[in-house]
């Protein structure tokens, strides 16, 4: 996968280093950090939908982390293909606690009272294939911008559970599962004075028992000067939604945290 991605980069890096021949491709990159505070439930191969969950805040704990988020973007004024976004964020949750009754988790039952520890894994790739909204930003003079199309979101999920079992063992049981989820995609950039814009977006998917989704709201503040390379620093509020019912495993996870980004635009 690092393979893929360095190829990635250094075939965006090239189209960018082009742009100056063509004036109508805008290149962007972004990175910086972003909070994760987890709740919500897991279960795997659960045969009761209430005992056999566990409890991310309640039973488990789970810390609160930091991490990375990187983000690229391209835009040229070809018109019928699409613009193009991708993005990468981590997320690796552990915690422990004490059983309240024996659960089943996977092909095991795990004895009540007992300590176990649990770690949770939701990384993501985004790749985001976009229109901006006909004759809105010329419209306005560049004061507002609409994004609308599909994200495919692949979803590299995993859980972990490490406990003693009614055999009196100590075992870990893992489910993941990778999924490549679509989602309607719609983003938009408010720019009231050229230093300061108002960002957004949103994310959305529901079918049968699953649903999907995360909302972006920020503040980009871009410094005044006179070069090729625009800088610009953002700050904002993310909050994702997941629900899975899929392969055995049954989550829901609440993911939400404010998140710092850096980044350029030429």
């Amino acid at each position: 996968m690092k393979k893929v991605t360095l190829l990635g980069l250094g075939s965006i890096f090239l189209l960018a280093g082009s742009s100056k021949a063509g004036p109508l491709i805008d290149f962007e990159i972004s990175i910086g950090a972003i909070q994760q505070k987890p709740s919500g439930y897991v279960s795997y191969k659960a045969v009761s939908d209430i005992r056999d969950r566990i409890d991310l805040k309640n039973d488990a704990r789970l810390e609160d982390k930091t991490q990375p988020w990187a983000r690229l973007k391209f835009e040229h004024p070809i018109p019928i293909i699409p613009n193009i976004k991708l993005a990468y964020m981590p997320v690796k949750l552990e915690g422990s606690g004490t059983l309240r009754d024996i659960i089943k988790w996977g092909g095991y039952e795990f004895e009540a009272n007992t300590d176990f520890n649990l770690s949770v894994k939701l990384d993501r790739v985004d790749t985001t294939l976009y229109y901006n909204f006909p004759f809105i930003k010329t419209a306005t003079a560049g004061k507002l911008d609409v994004e609308f199309g599909l994200n495919v979101r692949t979803i590299m999920f995993g859980a972990t559970l490490s406990g003693t079992t009614v055999d009196n063992e100590i075992v870990s049981e893992s489910a993941s599962i990778t999924l490549p989820v679509p989602m309607g995609h719609l983003a938009v950039e408010i720019r009231p004075i050229n230093l300061v814009s108002l960002v957004g977006e949103l994310n959305y998917i529901g079918y049968k028992n699953n649903a999907y989704y995360d909302y972006v709201a920020g503040l980009r503040l871009s410094p005044p000067v006179r070069t090729p390379l625009k800088p610009f620093v953002e700050v904002g509020y993310r909050h994702e939604k997941l629900k899975i019912d899929e392969r055995d495993v049954k989550t829901e996870l609440n993911i939400k945290g404010l998140y710092g980004l850096v980044g350029v635009r030429f």
